[in-house]
């Protein structure tokens, strides 16, 4: 009977364990490295690189030089920092610009600045979006309402940014979405 408890007792531990650093392990799950240079992988789609590229067109400014890999000399989106694309398709699947600094507060130092770009929206199978701990908006200020026509996505943090109003509705749209984050927004 003691055995069958302690067994009980460790079982609950972990899922208690598990369940308050579900974030960081489902962050960690979620994202992969790429794999090694010279590697047989597709390489990126034409259309989706442009949006990318648009997407940059929309960052004022970029104090760390986040973007910097994201340029027309680099053919092959899929190498780009903060992107990560299907080996066999060649798509974009996770698109990972989190701000990793911050002061003691938990304020942003060296933030990307700029507007979301409605441009996103030809990543047609991204199922990552982390744009947390920026000082990104929508056109309007507003989180963008388009993010809800991102139908794969499985995966939205959105936390530490700039938009005001309220959450658009059509982020109910996102079927998939399996973690959502859009605290201090």
């Amino acid at each position: 009977m003691l055995h069958r408890s302690a067994t009980s007792f460790l079982l609950l531990l972990l899922s208690a364990t598990t369940f308050s650093h579900g974030v960081s392990l489902t962050t960690h799950a979620l994202w992969q490295p790429q794999p090694p240079a010279g590697s047989n992988t597709a390489s990126c789609i034409g259309k989706e690189r442009d949006a990318l590229l648009a997407f940059k067109q929309g960052i004022t400014s970029d104090p760390e030089g986040d973007l910097a890999s994201w340029n027309e000399d680099q053919e092959d989106c899929c190498r780009w920092r903060g992107v990560q694309c299907s080996n066999a398709t060649g798509h974009v699947l996770k698109l990972r610009l989190r701000n990793k600094h911050a002061d003691p507060y938990g304020n942003p130092i060296t933030p990307l600045v700029g507007q979301i770009s409605q441009s996103l929206l030809a990543l047609e199978r991204l199922e990552y979006l982390d744009l947390s701990s920026n000082h990104l908006e929508g056109t309007t200020g507003r989180i963008p309402e388009f993010l809800g026509s991102l139908k794969n996505l499985k995966y939205l943090n959105l936390s530490g940014n700039m938009f005001s109003d309220k959450v658009p509705s059509q982020l109910g749209n996102l079927s998939n979405l399996q973690y959502l984050d859009l605290s201090g927004t």
